[in-house]
């Protein structure tokens, strides 16, 4: 009988698992902290930052493999040393991680403001909202900016919004955060239907992303 695939929440607790077993200091960021704290959307990808120095290289790709990732300890210190974003296959589904080393400040200060989350019945260590607004508005795609007005709206009063500030300002999108403050605020003084809409656009885009998704899945299962 064929091994049964694994859904997108087994493939996110194996990795959690994988970075536990390993001893690593990591954090999950990209659509994982956007459902946490504001709209989710679908997904094919699990994003995480994992601190690891090249010595821990062998023991973290010991620890992923046993969960059912193919990766080796080479590619793990070529990412390391390129400082890049590096992907990590799952060998049970279609899904994978985007493990990027946590080489550069940006990095080290999601893992430093991370927040423990309950999701799906385990607990995940998720850049805080704080961190995922303003990097969402550094990408700065439509996508990435809709991401962000929707944590922004949802958090609003738990945001500390002076260290917010300052980051953003140290990633040069400090009146980018301004216009989306200006943007949350019109919707709170009376526009509920400008936040539907805007969740209905960005749930919009999501379905067609993952249809696009489930497309090409088809059509490599064809060519197969």
């Amino acid at each position: 009988m064929p091994e049964k695939r694994r859904s997108f929440v087994a493939v996110v607790k194996a990795a959690e698992r994988s970075l536990r077993a390993a001893g690593m200091d990591h954090v999950f960021v990209g659509a994982l902290a956007v459902g946490a704290f504001g709209v989710p959307r679908t997904t094919a990808d699990v994003d995480v930052i994992v601190d690891y120095g090249e010595g821990r290289a062998d023991s973290l790709a010991e620890a992923f493999r046993r969960q059912g990732f193919r990766v080796s300890a080479d590619d793990l210190r070529d990412a390391l040393a390129e400082k890049s974003l590096f992907t990590v296959h799952d060998a049970r589904s279609e899904f994978h991680l985007n493990l990027v080393p946590a080489a550069r400040p940006t990095a080290k200060d999601a893992i430093r403001h991370s927040v423990s989350v309950r999701w799906r019945n385990t607990t995940l260590p998720i850049a805080d909202p704080e961190h995922t607004i303003v990097m969402k508005l550094v990408y700065g795609s439509e996508q990435d900016v809709e991401d962000a007005l929707g944590i922004y709206v949802r958090q609003r009063k738990r945001l500390g919004l002076r260290r917010m500030r300052q980051f953003a300002s140290r990633q040069g999108v400090l009146d980018d955060l301004r216009d989306l403050e200006r943007r949350a605020v019109e919707i709170k003084d009376g526009a509920r239907g400008t936040l539907e809409r805007e969740i209905a656009r960005a749930r919009s885009k999501s379905n067609l992303v993952r249809r696009s998704l489930l497309r090409n899945c088809d059509a490599r299962t064809t060519e197969r």
